[in-house]
């Protein structure tokens, strides 16, 4: 994206990255964002951070690329964090007396989201989520457990998973997945979520199931970690 905005603009409008990578270093971000706020005009372009916490004066035009990223994410908080992301940006165009447009890329413009961040309708999303993770027993209305298994091998990140799902499953929870994470630090990572109502009896399933298979798992260079309040 930075270098087809670099020669469809060339030096008439200057592009400034706002990422982690770009921003490494000490002063960095500042600098950045001194320049970018010094600069007559400019396209700041990054990662979520651009939405959040800054204040800039003067932008005419937000542009969400691949909303949908956010949406296709296997977690139960897609739809929160994609109508976060989207209201933010809005937040910041358009300050002051001159009006500004967000412009959202997507293949799911029906997506609720989506519809409802572009009427600034946060009342209205908070009661049809709500709603949803009742029904579905989501948080507040539930409990959830995460479980992560790891290995330099999607496969056997997969099966270690399959086979910590078949020890849970018949206790009364909910186990979704396995489902596949992006690969970190080299690793593949498969992931299980337990839904639940009753906490205390299902992290006792969860220990037992991940105690029965640790020593394998080691043998096997795959790790294990349960995260039993995943954010």
């Amino acid at each position: 994206a930075e270098r087809e905005l670099r020669e469809a603009f060339g030096s008439e409008l200057p592009v400034f990255r706002l990422d982690t990578d770009a921003t490494a270093g000490r002063g960095r971000l500042a600098e950045t964002l001194a320049r970018y706020e010094a600069a007559p005009a400019g396209i700041l372009l990054g990662t979520q951070m651009v939405a959040k916490g800054h204040d800039f004066a003067g932008v005419a035009l937000g542009v969400v690329l691949d909303a949908d990223q956010t949406l296709r994410f296997p977690d139960f908080r897609a739809e929160e964090r994609t109508f976060a992301l989207l209201t933010q940006l809005a937040a910041r165009v358009g300050r002051g007396e001159d009006a500004g447009r967000v412009l959202v890329q997507t293949l799911a413009p029906e997506a609720r989201s989506i519809t409802l961040a572009a009427r600034h309708d946060s009342d209205g999303f908070l009661a049809l989520e709500l709603r949803r993770r009742e029904a579905l027993a989501y948080p507040p209305y539930g409990s959830l457990i995460r479980v992560v298994c790891s290995s330099p091998d999607a496969h056997e990140a997969q099966a270690m998973a399959a086979r910590l799902r078949g020890l849970i499953v018949g206790s009364a929870a909910t186990v979704l997945g396995p489902a596949p994470l992006f690969r970190l630090r080299g690793r593949s990572r498969s992931q299980l979520v337990i839904k639940c109502r009753d906490r205390l009896s299902t992290v006792r399933a969860v220990g037992a199931a991940v105690g029965e298979c640790a020593s394998d798992a080691v043998r096997r260079g795959i790790s294990v970690s349960v995260d039993p309040d995943p954010q």
